[in-house]
């Protein structure tokens, strides 16, 4: 937490191909679109009469960053393939100085903003044999090891706090040191009443949709909770996702609506199609537990040892001579200018 998109998405690529231990990794947090704290390069605008005419904007967002009068309350974010003119509504993102990326790891295109909640999981063959290196497999056993039993905790932490019982402690960043499983898919999260209060029945019965998986999407009912893309090497795999705790209906309008979709989406709108955690479990819970949940449920299934943002600079250090060195040479993930 802290960091910028792009310095999230550096990281996560120096610990798949160029972590000397190949440790399994779990990596939680919420980022800065656009602000970075160690990266160094250019942001949009890109022509020199836009940057001119904007260089004296005094404009400061609610997160006190001068915006330069562009749009820095999010970034668009690719995969590797993805062809700008085919997914985003090209001339819309540029005149609004959208930062636009193109990540390492395959998938679709997300905005991410400051309520994006970032969780990814790096796996290695020699110590998941059993997961196939295939999206589909992949996704298949981050719901049996981890997300289905992190989202019907967080639904009994809802119930919890009905009865007005303590949340737990926060936790942002750890990582995996030795590895195994255990548990299935998640319950149903429906919320049972309170026998004692007729009222809470009311509220409750029509609680949080199933979280589950269908297709290649994380979804409550029939709408979607977070983009999420695969990165397969030849020792291992990375899994990532931005989970949609909140977000801006208008920054959603930046993408178009794909040629190649799920089924179950139909021609739905971006706005029509996701829903917002927040919806479902930010009245009595918070980001913050959702990451706590998310640790709880890696937990039953992995042997956690903290890390921290230092042990990760080291890596880069030794490797490249630095993360900027990294980002400037090596690492996939790009700037697009638009």
């Amino acid at each position: 937490t802290g960091l910028s998109a792009a310095e999230r998405l550096a990281i996560e690529e120096l610990l798949l191909r160029h972590d000397p231990l190949e440790r399994c990794w779990a990596i939680i947090g919420m980022h800065e679109p656009t602000q970075n704290k160690i990266l160094d390069f250019a942001l949009p605008p890109y022509d020199w009469n836009t940057q001119r005419k904007l260089a004296t904007s005094q404009l400061v967002d609610e997160y006190g960053h001068h915006t330069r009068g562009v749009n820095q309350s999010c970034t668009i974010i690719l995969g590797i393939g993805g062809k700008p003119e085919k997914l985003i509504n090209v001339d819309a993102a540029r005149d609004d100085g959208v930062l636009v990326l193109r990540r390492f790891s395959g998938g679709g295109t997300v905005v991410v903003d400051h309520s994006s909640l970032w969780t990814t999981f790096i796996g290695r063959n020699s110590m998941l044999p059993h997961v196939k290196p295939f999206p589909r497999e992949i996704m298949s056993w981050s719901v049996d090891a981890v997300f289905g039993s992190a989202f019907q905790s967080w639904g009994r932490e809802l119930e919890d706090s009905s009865l007005d019982k303590p949340k737990g402690k926060q936790t942002l960043v750890f990582k995996g040191k030795s590895c195994g499983l255990s548990g299935g898919v998640g319950e149903s999260l429906f919320l049972p009443p309170s026998p004692d209060d007729e009222t809470q029945q009311t509220i409750h019965t029509t609680a949080t949709p199933q979280f589950q998986l269908r297709e290649n999407d994380y979804v409550l009912g029939e709408r979607k909770i977070g983009g999420n893309a695969q990165a397969i090497v030849k020792d291992g795999f990375l899994h990532h996702t931005s989970f949609l705790y909140d977000f801006v209906d208008t920054n959603m309008e930046y993408l178009t609506l794909p040629d190649k979709r799920p089924d179950y989406r139909g021609d739905r709108s971006h706005n029509d199609f996701l829903v917002r955690l927040k919806e479902h479990y930010g009245e009595k819970s918070n980001k913050n537990s959702f990451f706590e949940h998310v640790k709880k449920g890696t937990s039953e299934s992995f042997e956690l040892e903290e890390a921290n943002l230092n042990d990760v600079l080291t890596i880069a250090k030794e490797q490249f001579g630095g993360l900027q060195e990294w980002w400037d040479t090596k690492c996939r993930t790009k700037v697009v200018k638009l």
